[in-house]
């Protein structure tokens, strides 16, 4: 019977990856559906977001993959100091972006109210980086984008990670801080779960560039976990308004300047971003861990 299991998971890892991570997520999740007190759908929202990882870790262990060698990339921090640099100031790139995006657009900023935040940022830091975005990475990144990379180039390969991942996202894009009843009110709020997967697919390409050019899932936490810390904190507008569920302006703001990004990223590194298959073939990817950015 395990060998059973084993040789249909070894035949498909990717997707039994993405069915573990979504019925481990999606269960997790259903408290504001089933109205459940607050306290059970904090500790779902919790184990929820560990359902990529969790994920991860059964389908290395159900396979042929060695569970020792998928977890030594998650604290692999041996990697060239310029990768540590891009991870904290790519987030901050984009944040200035969208500030000059808001300018544009009429929108008044003031960066006077950063130096306050300095606290609030180290804090969200940490507690994103361990439940808020961080913890998926051995999932999407420590598995499925080098699975997917064996057999698609780099862009293929992060448009169907960066779909999946923004649709297992779905049930917190579509309900925000309250769940939503009925068609007419997810036609509501439809336009803008829209562009959050937009920004969420966008994310996912400087993530797959973080990833390989480093081969380390450390790496590509602490650029997930700076990009949603930057979002919550440091745009320079009030806190209220940057948490409001209605700043659409900021959301599509930001969505815009991740992609300028990547359209760089893409430009730069010809489609690449990051990846290197060995000569004539297209499916093995090389890692150099202390080569510089391409």
């Amino acid at each position: 019977m395990r060998q059973q299991i084993r040789e249909r998971v070894d035949a498909h890892p990717v997707a039994a990856f993405f069915a573990f991570a979504y019925a481990i997520s999606w269960v997790a999740w259903l408290g504001p559906v089933l109205e459940l007190s607050e306290p059970v759908e904090t500790v779902g929202f919790i184990v929820g977001g560990y359902g990529p990882f969790l994920a991860a870790l059964v389908v290395t262990w159900l396979g042929s993959d060695s569970v020792q060698a998928w977890s030594r990339q998650i604290v692999d921090w041996r990697v060239a100091p310029r990768w540590y640099i891009a991870a904290v100031t790519l987030p901050l790139l984009i944040i200035a972006l969208t500030s000059v995006g808001l300018t544009v657009v009429g929108t008044s900023v003031d960066p006077g109210l950063l130096p306050e935040r300095v606290t609030l940022v180290f804090a969200s830091f940490v507690t994103i980086a361990l439940v808020g975005g961080g913890n998926e990475e051995p999932g999407w990144r420590g598995l499925a984008l080098p699975k997917l990379q064996e057999r698609s180039a780099p862009v293929p390969a992060t448009l169907i990670l960066g779909v999946v991942w923004a649709f297992w996202h779905l049930p917190l894009l579509a309900t925000g801080p309250t769940t939503f009843h009925g068609l007419a009110s997810f036609v509501e709020v439809a336009p803008t779960t829209t562009v959050r997967i937009l920004n969420i697919v966008g994310v996912a390409f400087i993530l797959t560039w973080v990833y390989n050019g480093t081969g380390s899932v450390l790496l590509a936490i602490l650029a997930h976990t700076g990009f949603n810390t930057a979002n919550n904190t440091l745009v320079p507008l009030p806190l209220d308004i940057i948490s409001a569920g209605d700043s659409t302006t900021i959301l599509v703001v930001t969505t815009v300047a991740i992609w300028v990004v990547v359209a760089v990223l893409l430009v730069v590194t010809h489609g690449r971003l990051g990846y290197e298959a060995e000569p004539d073939t297209v499916t093995t990817p090389t890692l150099d861990h202390s080569s510089e950015i391409q």
